[in-house]
This record gives C-alpha cells, sequence and structure tokens, in this order.
C-alpha cells in the first residue's frame, strides 16, 4: 500500500500501490489499476455540511443504509447500485462538518474483466482504505503535504537508481543517461534545500525545489545548475561541465536519428554524467554532515540499515506496475 494526500491536503488515503489517481469534474478523487483490462473504480468525494439542506440530504441518504463496523469506524452501507454490466457498491462516512462518500464500481463479470479478484477480495481492499482514511485538519494541511512531498521526491530518487541499474544492464545507455541527468537534478535540489536549512538555521523543506505540479512556476534542470552555483554548492567548473553535459544529453534525445550520433557515444555521454553524478553526491553528503555538525536542518543520523526487500517496498509506489523487472523465464 502507498500513502496518497491529495492535492488540496484535503484528506490522507492508503491505496494499492498499483492504482493510478485522478480527478473527475474537479472533485471526485478516482483511483483505477494501470492495467487497462482492469476496470474496477475506487472513488471518494468530500463535502461540507455547512448548510441545513445539506445536512437534511445527508440525513437522507443514511436513511437507506445499514451500519457497517470497519476497522474502530461505524461506516453507513447504501444498497448496491449499477446495471447489467457494472455494479456500484457505496460507503458513507461523517467526519466532524464534512461527509464522505466512497464508491466500489466493478464489472458484473469478472472473466470478461481479465481479472482474477473476487468480488469478496475487492471489496477487502476497499474496507482496508476505509480503515486508515482521514481527513486532515486545516490548519495542518500545508506541512502534512510539503513532508508528503519531500518523501515522493525520496521515493523518486530511489526509483531511478533502480531502473539505472536495470538500464545499464541491459546497455540501454540512451535511458541511463536520461536517469542520471533526473538523478543530478535532484541531488542539487537537495543541496539547495540543505544548504538553505543551513544559512537560515531552521528545519524548513522548500517545497518550491522539490515538487513541480501540473500549474506549478517551471524550474528548469538549468535554473536548478545556476541556483546551485549561486549558494556555493558547485563550483564555476562543474556548472560549465554541467551546461556542456545538457547540451550532450539534448543530442542524445533530440538528434539520435538526425545527427551522426551512435550508441557508442551515447555510452560516453552517460559515463561522463555517472562521473559527475558520483562528484555532486559526494558534494550532498558533505552538506549533510555539515547539517549533524551543526545540529540544523533535517539530517539525521539513521543507524537503521534497511535492506534491499525494505528499499525496493518503499518505491513501489513510485513504479506503479510490479512485473516491470521480473525475471524473464
Amino acid at each position: 500500500m502507498k500513502r496518497f494526500i491529495d492535492e488540496k491536503g484535503t484528506f490522507e488515503i492508503k491505496v494499492p500501490t498499483t492504482w493510478k489517481y485522478s480527478v473527475k469534474n474537479g472533485k471526485v478523487h478516482t483511483f483505477q489499476e494501470y492495467e487497462i483490462w482492469k476496470s474496477d473504480a475506487f472513488q471518494l468525494s468530500t463535502n461540507l455540511l455547512d448548510t441545513e439542506e445539506k445536512k437534511k440530504n445527508f440525513q437522507r441518504l443514511i436513511k437507506y443504509s445499514t451500519v457497517e463496523k470497519i476497522g474502530e469506524l461505524d461506516f453507513y452501507k447504501l444498497p448496491d447500485s449499477g446495471d447489467k454490466e457494472f455494479t456500484t457498491k457505496t460507503w458513507l462516512k461523517q467526519f466532524g462538518d464534512k461527509s464522505v462518500i466512497f464508491t466500489l464500481t466493478h464489472p458484473n463479470n469478472p472473466d470478461k474483466d481479465l481479472d482474477s479478484r473476487t468480488i469478496l477480495e475487492k471489496v477487502e481492499i476497499v474496507h482496508s482504505i476505509l480503515k486508515e482514511f482521514k481527513l486532515i485538519e486545516d490548519g495542518k494541511s500545508i506541512d502534512v503535504i510539503n513532508s508528503y512531498r519531500f518523501d515522493m521526491f525520496l521515493q523518486g530518487v530511489g526509483a531511478t537508481a533502480l531502473i539505472l541499474s536495470k538500464a545499464i544492464e541491459n546497455k540501454a545507455f540512451i535511458e541511463a543517461t536520461c536517469l542520471l541527468a533526473n538523478q543530478i537534478d535532484a541531488l542539487l535540489r537537495t543541496g539547495i534545500v540543505l544548504k538553505n536549512q543551513i544559512t537560515n538555521n531552521n528545519s524548513e523543506i522548500e517545497v518550491e525545489w522539490i515538487y513541480q505540479g501540473l500549474t506549478d512556476k517551471k524550474k528548469s534542470e538549468k535554473d536548478i545548475y545556476k541556483k546551485a552555483l549561486d549558494l556555493g554548492i558547485i563550483d564555476q567548473p562543474t556548472f560549465d561541465e554541467l551546461y556542456v553535459l545538457y547540451d550532450d544529453r539534448n543530442r542524445v534525445i533530440h538528434r539520435f536519428i538526425i545527427s551522426e550520433i551512435t550508441l557508442a557515444e551515447v555510452e560516453e555521454i552517460s559515463y561522463k554524467y555517472y562521473q559527475k553524478q558520483q562528484v555532486i553526491n559526494k558534494v550532498i553528503f558533505d552538506l549533510e554532515s555539515e547539517q549533524i555538525r551543526l545540529n540544523i536542518g533535517m539530517t539525521t543520523v539513521d543507524n537503521d540499515k534497511q535492506n534491499d526487500e525494505k528499499n525496493l517496498d518503499y518505491i513501489k509506489g513510485k513504479i506503479g506496475k510490479q512485473n516491470y523487472f521480473d525475471k524473464k523465464k
């Protein structure tokens, strides 16, 4: 299961790592499997019970429900609805001055859906979600969102390490070049956060450096290089070398077919990226060490050595489909 918090910091939920998220009509939060042949949909929406009419409508709904205890909480279970092809199961819950409606829509013919799970198993997944669902207090939304986005950032860094190892193993040097560029960008973004914490003597995570939503102002790789130079995280020669690599990477991506560049040359470029990634990784390690020495910022001493299995479990949410790296028989 992976932790999920919506864009506005309204709720926190744990859903299967193989579920993707979207918003319908601006308010219906929808989770579905990545596999297109699985047509189940889990949805939820929150409503503020701020008028007498809304309160009465909520009471009318629960009038036709039964109480179902899920974990430590009581939910109102409405009668199933649907048609010949699909059935919708609905649960309601009131949290203070808000109501939340949860639905599971599933096909009536699982064989047609190519889904081996039974209806009971699907309902059990929903129950596990409802047990841990919680609304976020209005005053705590920003802090919770910032912490969540930084956690997602770290998951992304971990995921690129796994994908990179597979790319190198398969001599996929074009992919390796892109991933190493991603890692350098992420390392420098981390460095900017660490450096600012040291300068400002705080543990604040400036989300603008580690998260970019669809409507957020873009911070390009070159913007990150420039900021890292301005803060003294990298020196001028490193900055210049990153610009050369940036141009090389663009040749790899945009001109592989329409220029003389070969895969052998791409391998050389990816290796240069790797060398620079190692240098910058050492710079970030030194910043973390400085935070520990000064007892400033978010870096702490961690003596808990996670094994590979735990690390893989941590990044599953960023991978999505769990069979990408299965050994082929």
